[in-house]
């Protein structure tokens, strides 16, 4: 089976918001945006086309992170280091998954993604998917000699 087409389309980088947006989706006031790119924990993105400043997904995301210590009671120069290490955290995660997403297939009816080698000498592949409950299900078979590479 091959993967839908928007999973090959999908770039986050597609995807940039005014500071009023952030603001709004946030709850941070813009004058507090403006604020914290002053210092350099964000980043915006001006160009010709683009009079107002507009944030990009990664930066979206940063300030959610922020907002989010912040709201447990960090103080902002905390809130920022440990956004800056749960952004990374999720960066490296997302690169993980990516790197062993190796498309769907189709198994007894079930659709699964195809986890990649499951061992060194590539003769057993390791698929996961998610039963009728939501619990995730992990499935090794063996390569089939005919059907490998």
């Amino acid at each position: 089976m091959k993967d839908p087409k928007f999973l090959k389309d999908f770039n986050e980088k597609n995807y940039i918001f005014r500071i009023g947006e952030v603001s709004k989706m946030t709850g941070v006031s813009p004058r507090q945006l403006r604020y914290w790119e002053q210092k350099g924990y964000i980043h915006s993105v001006r160009n010709e086309k683009m009079a107002s400043r507009v944030f990009n997904h990664e930066n979206f995301v940063m300030v959610r992170l922020i907002k989010h210590f912040l709201d447990e009671g960090c103080p902002l120069g905390a809130a920022i280091e440990k956004a800056q290490q749960r952004f990374q955290a999720v960066k490296d995660t997302h690169r993980i998954i990516m790197e062993m997403h190796h498309g769907f297939v189709e198994h007894d009816g079930i659709t699964m993604m195809d986890m990649g080698y499951f061992d060194a000498n590539q003769k057993q592949r390791l698929y996961s998917y998610l039963d009728d409950n939501g619990k995730l299900i992990y499935k090794v078979e063996k390569v089939n000699e005919k059907t490998a590479n």
